[in-house]
């Protein structure tokens, strides 16, 4: 029968100075003949915070393990929950990935789904991979979809740093299905305000026409530009 041991790890981390809140259940410790110990772990609960304390996170995970002398965590079917309680929130899940304690990161890989709500807003985040930095307060991936309502974005990198979510790559290809199409460096999303802004030179495609400039501001609710430099317009019958 199994038996639940609720563990609470104050862990000496020299690095972050973080604190690790671990319940654990059915939990074993074995050895290998190189005298390191596995440590292994089922249904597993871990709550810390980021080095500001402004973030805390839960994992969940069925299962994790790690040699003794590690800095990390295997982690199996995780659902994780990130909480910036003045900005964001952010609800992961995926079929593994690894746990740098120290560093408070994940990557994270097969089956991943992310849900992120700001401004009382939802963006569902799709990808094979996801590399997440809680501190730094970004996640990346070398194809990272976004769809928010009918609004898409591929990119590389999204940052939730700032007051506005921001969208990195090189290119970030956006688009609203049979509205408009566009090319950017980077894209700062306004999710309140309903705008985009575009950094650098930028392309849209809408309405028959072909518009370029630089650092544009796309009203994405109303289909329009409202600012923008140099901006240069091409009909598709010029």
């Amino acid at each position: 029968m199994g038996w639940r041991l609720i563990v609470y790890c104050v862990l000496a981390l020299a690095l972050t100075g973080s604190f690790l809140f671990i319940t654990i259940e059915n939990e074993s410790l074995s050895s290998k003949e190189n005298n390191s110990s596995i440590f292994n772990a089922k249904e597993i609960e871990i709550r810390s915070s980021s080095k500001n304390k402004e973030i805390f996170y839960t994992i969940e995970s069925e299962m994790i393990n790690a040699l003794s002398n590690s800095n990390n965590l295997s982690i199996f079917k995780p659902k994780i929950e990130i909480n910036n309680k003045d900005s964001y929130l952010v609800k992961l899940s995926a079929n593994k990935g690894v746990f740098f304690f120290e560093r408070n990161q994940f990557d994270l890989s097969e089956k991943i789904n992310v849900n992120l709500i700001k401004d009382n807003e939802k963006i569902d985040l799709f990808a094979e991979k996801v590399f997440v930095d809680i501190d730094k307060e970004y996640l990346s991936s070398k194809n990272l979809n976004l769809k928010h309502n009918d609004l898409t974005f591929s990119g590389k990198e999204v940052s939730l740093s700032d007051e506005l979510i921001s969208v990195s790559g090189n290119p970030i290809s956006f688009a609203r299905k049979n509205i408009f199409k566009g090319l950017s460096d980077e894209i700062k999303i306004d999710l309140k305000r309903k705008l985009l802004y575009l950094s650098g030179t930028s392309s849209i495609f809408i309405d028959g026409k072909d518009i370029s400039g630089e650092d544009i501001v796309f009203d994405y609710e109303n289909n329009s530009i409202l600012n923008s430099e140099n901006l240069r317009i091409k009909s598709e019958n010029s």
